[in-house]
């Protein structure tokens, strides 16, 4: 593996704010490699956007290390949360002012960004006006706005159509081939894991944790009908099901 972009060592992460604490991670060690492109794969409650918030420094770890290595990290979500009172210029303009980047610079900017997201004649659109793949074209371009080189993608695609999220899974791969950064990508998707992914961590509730790696290992591009990818989401699949049945057992002996 090269030089890592991000090391998790041994997290944990309890909610004891409840009547009954919960445990939502435990033990989780990850290296990411700079330039990478990992998705986080399981079931709805194995703490997969924990783990994402805790990267992205929105939550802090019960325990346990998390390094980013100085690379700043920049992080979408399932909902575009574009402001609805400011345009597409305006949104990806407030992003640039937080980062620190000179007034100045922003036209130039927004001008690259939005093309680089192939939507250079929505810059004076409202959110309410795009459809829900430009919204989420809007939030990736905001993302980049920051000079990440960790980008989080939190589900971005789930509630979008086959065909939309077939496009933007495109552009996310160019953007990522392009810009040369490190994409995290949360999923419960087999086939979208074996679609984008270098590697998958596959992960298990009850609490939260790794406990399978796969190298997908398949050329790019890609296309979520191909064999070979229809293959490793399979082998994806299987993967899952063995630890959701060891899981069941470990639960049941307790």
């Amino acid at each position: 593996m090269s030089q890592p972009s991000l090391t998790v060592t041994g997290v944990t992460k309890s909610f004891t704010d409840t009547a009954r604490p919960v445990t939502a991670l435990t033990e989780v060690n990850l290296e990411v490699a700079d330039g990478e492109f990992v998705c986080l794969l399981g079931r709805s409650g194995c703490g997969k956007s924990t783990l994402l918030s805790m990267i992205a420094g929105l939550a802090r770890p019960s325990s346990g290390r998390i390094d980013t290595h100085g690379n700043r990290v920049g992080m979408m979500f399932q909902d575009a949360n574009l402001f609805p009172w400011l345009t597409v210029r305006g949104n990806i303009e407030l992003a640039l002012r937080l980062s620190g980047v000179p007034k100045a610079q922003w036209p130039a900017r927004v001008a690259e960004l939005l093309e680089m997201v192939q939507l250079p004649q929505a810059a004076a659109q409202r959110p309410h006006q795009l459809s829900g793949g430009m919204r989420q074209r809007v939030a990736l371009a905001r993302a980049l706005a920051q000079d990440c080189r960790i980008l989080l993608m939190d589900e971005p695609f789930a509630a979008l159509d086959a065909l939309t999220r077939d496009a933007l899974h495109d552009e996310v791969e160019r953007v990522w081939a392009e810009r040369g950064i490190t994409v995290i990508f949360v999923t419960h998707n087999v086939r979208e894991a074996a679609r984008l992914s270098d590697r998958v961590v596959v992960m298990s509730p009850s609490p939260g944790r790794i406990v399978d790696q796969v190298e997908i290992g398949l050329p790019r591009p890609r296309r979520m009908e191909d064999a070979a990818v229809a293959e490793q989401s399979g082998r994806l699949r299987e993967l899952m099901d063995h630890h959701d049945h060891v899981t069941a057992a470990q639960v049941l002996a307790s």
